[in-house]
């Protein structure tokens, strides 16, 4: 605490000394200026698309630069220096200067560039788009930067801009998880972000904006809390912005695959409508799963490899890519999304997307544990689980702007989820010495439905007084959860030649309703200043209720009290909240220092009844520091927050979870709330001139009183709480408060073009190092996993006729534990793709190729794998603008596909092996729609068009 303390002095003397400079006469920054205009091509009259706009010292110095959008507009800010030269130039047109003085207007209007006269015969001329600008927290690429393939989705453009990486299926910038992508500003689907990944064209893309955006009531009030989502907006062409765009598909292949969906947008101006649909039985998934009632899909949490039918190979659809997805999955789903303005004041984004997925997965699992300094565990599981889930999500935002003092943002979000499990468990546990201690076979039948209702409403009145305004934040969620499970399992102890036999039926209901009202009042205390203070109170409620059932010797079901328990939880916290927040030059400061007190009131109610009451006091400081510089490209950003999280319900109830009796859980009601710090930097360099592109950031965490697990594994057959048998070998683990948990990374990525190949070079280094503590057999364990990764990618950035890439990872983790310094479980694993696509110059014929290859060392025996995923394509496009397309797909061509995983845990280390989609072929038709309104021809004052070759329509020639 001592150190947190010496860390706000420090900050507020830096605060201090910015604070006096803001005091100064003249401080006040300048108001910004910025240059607009209209390029066009002097001859044809038409826009011209993509020609670069630059700012330069008047000896030619790159400042910044951009390129027109669709409509040959432009906006670019100037800098606050006496006298810029403006270039704008395009490939095959002379280049237009001009020196422009600060006093000088900045709206430039229309402005016409001509053909090089100077070009005889064959003369190639090369250039590069800028790559992007960095404005402020803002990193904007220009998609015209990229070239993709025909028909490409979001997600293949993204994927070529620098700090851009996709691991497992989720994508990541800057080496953060990207939560929601926007378009246009507005939520498209929700925060889904695969949904706009994989259903908007690239060619729609005018710019890709990537940024930390702050929480609703953050920018209504102006004033920073420290809440950041990272974000993708994409911001679509403005012919894109009138009109319908999408493609629809339909594929049959080998072994009865299919595959067909679509997607439409229907666009008019500030309306908007999209409609989506899918339906395969490939692994392909355009959307990011939930998980309302608490099961997953896929048991094993997912796993590393290349599971799915994936990218543009599974069928047609083109880049509804599921990621490392194990078992064979069938998916069916709808969405609409409708976005609109109403009015002058009222903003409107509403969506509804169904899903239903069913999962048949095969898994061999390898779990090694540590028990004490001499002994160790073997447990190895197959397991054959089928799930079948639907579920409905619906949401909605709306923003309006009551009056001038009033706005509001309303977001409700409702979900509903009904999971139906199979499973058929046959699992052996033995010892170090190969002795053969117990074994299981369990068959378990599930159902659960869930629901989850939640609305947040922000609030805010602005005082007559410039920088005054008090804004309220009101968040409830109702949830629900009913669950009915039979199991039927037989176990065997080996040390006694015992079988045991379980027939059992569990219905367990957990309902909730959580709710937090939030209110801040801003005041300015200076030009550059703000103050906040603030109040808050929430409460998260939750009840639940297991009964659990066994048949007695005549086969009726009676109540077992020792797996059965009713139990209220109550989590009320209250925070006195406040701050100060300073921007000036590039600079912008803000320092929160909170109060927290919380209650936890746990109530039982059966088998026992038992309160458990606890109080808890915290201070909570945070800090943010920013600072950019617009001319340089350069920024940097650090953050320091402080925050708490209570125990779940489920590890609260005091009830045993025999689903699978060899490794058994149970709930702890005196559990703590745990207090977490997290540090965050990060720089950020983008050279505009070289088109280079510098991302490093840095994070920190450490938890104070770590929800971590407490591991019981009998040598001999133990009775828990005096009911229940645990056979030897087996484990029973519960939840405890632990310290000792923390964990840092470091992650750089660099990019730069290399201009005789047109192809964009990024390199990504990490690492990172997790220290989790636990508990096993009374002894205290800390498992230390270090990871070092490198990963190189070349992108072709040529045309659309040829494209290609190579991408490689490298990383090598090191796994130690404390109780036993000799355990070897350090390993590699290396994953690379190689992808090739050409086709012919009118773009009708086209091949490609995609080669990926696995290799891991170091597992468990068995599992070390070398293998290669070879997916191949061909097919020809026809109808006017090659709108039309066959193709046929081969899929794991050497029919060597694989899916395996490494876990690493407090006490243990599991392997996993799943089954995944192998060899197919697949025929597949896809069709481009497009329609959009075409622009007006530009008109003189008598309203007739100017012919080409004519006079400038009032517009200026430099």
């Amino acid at each position: 605490m001592r150190k947190t303390y010496l860390f706000i002095v420090l900050i507020l003397s830096l605060l201090t000394s910015f604070s006096a400079q803001a005091q100064r006469p003249g401080g006040q920054a300048r108001p910004e200026r910025k240059f607009t205009g209209k390029v066009t091509d002097g001859t044809s009259k038409l826009p011209m698309i993509g020609a670069n706009v630059t700012i330069k010292t008047v000896t030619d110095s790159l400042l910044r630069g951009t390129v027109t959008g669709a409509n040959g507009e432009f906006e670019i800010v100037r800098p606050m220096i006496p006298e810029v030269k403006l270039e704008i130039s395009f490939l095959g047109y002379g280049t237009v200067t001009k020196i422009h003085s600060f006093r000088d207007p900045v709206e430039l209007g229309e402005i016409f560039i001509l053909e090089d006269t100077k070009v005889l015969g064959e003369v190639v001329i090369e250039g590069q788009a800028p790559v992007g600008e960095q404005r402020g927290d803002t990193t904007s690429y220009n998609a015209n930067a990229f070239k993709t393939q025909a028909n490409a989705q979001a997600e293949d453009l993204i994927r070529k801009m620098p700090g851009m990486t996709m691991s497992g299926g989720q994508l990541q910038a800057q080496g953060e998880n990207v939560q929601k992508i926007l378009v246009d500003g507005r939520e498209f689907f929700g925060s889904d972000p695969s949904i706009a990944l994989r259903n908007l064209p690239a060619d729609a893309i005018d710019r890709v904006e990537v940024l930390d955006q702050r929480s609703d009531q953050s920018r209504l009030t102006g004033f920073d809390d420290g809440t950041y989502t990272k974000t993708i907006n994409i911001i679509l062409r403005e012919d894109r912005k009138n009109g319908s765009f999408g493609r629809a598909y339909g594929g049959f292949g080998t072994d009865e695959r299919y595959s067909a969906g679509g997607s439409i947008n229907m666009f008019k101006g500030d309306q908007r409508v999209s409609i989506l649909g899918l339906f395969n039985n490939i692994n392909q998934q355009n959307f990011s799963s939930q998980d309302l009632a608490g099961v997953s899909a896929n048991s094993s949490g997912g796993g590393r490899g290349f599971g799915g039918g994936g990218g543009r190979w599974g069928g047609g659809g083109n880049n509804f890519y599921v990621g490392n997805s194990g078992g064979i999955v069938t998916t069916n789903a709808l969405g609409l999304n409708y976005s609109d303005k109403w009015g002058k004041k009222v903003n409107f984004t509403g969506s509804y997307f169904f899903n239903n997925t069913t999962n048949t997965l095969q898994q061999i699992t390898n779990r090694e544990t540590v028990v004490n300094e001499n002994l160790r565990q073997y447990y190895q599981e197959n397991l054959i689980n089928t799930v079948d889930n639907y579920n409905h999500r619906a949401n909605a935002r709306i923003e309006a702007d009551l009056n001038e003092r009033n706005s509001i943002i309303l977001t409700p979000n409702i979900s509903f989820q009904t999971n139906k499990t199979f499973s058929d468990r046959d699992a052996l546990t033995s010892a170090s010495t190969g002795d053969s201690l117990s074994a299981l076979r369990s068959i378990t039948d599930a159902e659960t439905q869930a629901y989850n209702i939640a609305n947040n409403l922000t609030y805010r009145y602005k005082f007559e007084k410039k920088g005054r305004t008090l804004s309220t934040d009101i968040y409830t969620v109702w949830n629900n959860r009913d669950q009915t499970s039979d199991l039927l399992a037989a176990s065997r102890d080996f040390g006694r030649s015992l079988i045991d036999t379980t027939l059992q039926e569990t219905d367990a209901l957990n309902e909730g309703f959580n709710y937090r009202v939030n209110a801040t009042f801003t005041e300015p205390v200076g030009k550059n200043s703000i103050a906040t203070l603030g109040y808050q109170i929430g409460n998260n409620k939750t009840v639940a209720d297991q009964k659990t059932y066994i048949l007695d010797a005549e086969r009726r079901p009676v109540l077992d009290t020792a797996l059965s328990n009713e139990f209220d939880n109550k989590f009320i916290t209250q925070r006195l909240r406040s701050g100060y927040a300073y921007n000036k030059e590039g600079y912008s400061i803000n320092l929160n220092l909170d109060y927290q007190f919380a209650t936890l009131d746990n109530e039982a109610f059966f088998p026992t009844e038992g309160v458990f009451n606890r109080d808890f006091s915290n201070v909570l400081p945070g800090a943010s520091i920013n600072y950019r510089n617009r001319q340089s490209g350069f920024s940097w950003r650090f953050r320091y927050r402080t925050d708490t999280d209570e125990p779940s319900v489920s590890q609260l109830q005091n009830v045993v979870n025999n689903q699978n009796p060899l490794n058994m859980s149970v709930g702890n009601p005196s559990l703590a709330q745990s207090y977490n710090h997290n540090i965050f930097a990060n720089i950020s360099k983008v050279n505009l001139e070289k088109s280079r592109t510098l991302f490093m950031f840095m994070n920190y965490s450490a938890t104070n009183n770590y929800i971590g697990n407490n591991t019981f594994i009998t040598a001999q057959d133990t009775l828990i709480n005096g009911e229940i048998l645990l056979r030897s070998g087996g484990q029973i683990s519960q939840p405890v408060n632990l310290d000792g948990n923390w964990r840092t990374s470091l992650f750089l990525t660099y990019g730069a073009p290399i201009k005789k190949i047109k192809t964009q070079f990024n390199t990504n280094s990490r690492a990172s190092f997790n220290r989790t503590p636990g508990m096993i057999n009374g002894d205290r364990n800390l498992n230390d996993n270090l990871a070092l990764s490198q990963g190189l990618t070349f992108s072709s950035n040529i045309s659309q006729n040829v494209d290609f890439s190579i991408q490689t990872t490298g990383t090598y983790n090191i796994v130690n534990s404390s109780l036993q310094q000799d355990l070897d479980n350090n390993y590699y694993q290396q994953e690379s793709t190689m992808r090739l696509f050409l086709s012919s110059k009118n773009g009708k014929v086209f091949v490609g190729n995609n080669v990926a290859h696995t290799l891991y060392r170091g597992l468990s025996e068995g599992f070390d794998q070398n293998f290669w995923l070879w997916n191949i394509e061909g097919g020809y496009r026809f109808a006017k603008n090659n709108k039309a397309e066959l193709k046929v797909v081969i899929f794991d061509l050497l029919n060597q596909n694989n899916s395996i995983s490494r876990t690493i845990s407090d006490v243990s280390v599991t392997d996993t092996y799943t089954n995944v989609l192998t060899r197919y072929g697949m025929l597949t038709f896809t069709y481009i729609i497009g329609n959009f309104k075409k622009e007006e021809e530009p008109r003189g004052p008598s309203g007739m068009p100017f012919r080409p070759g004519g006079p400038p329509p009032g517009g200026r020639t430099w």
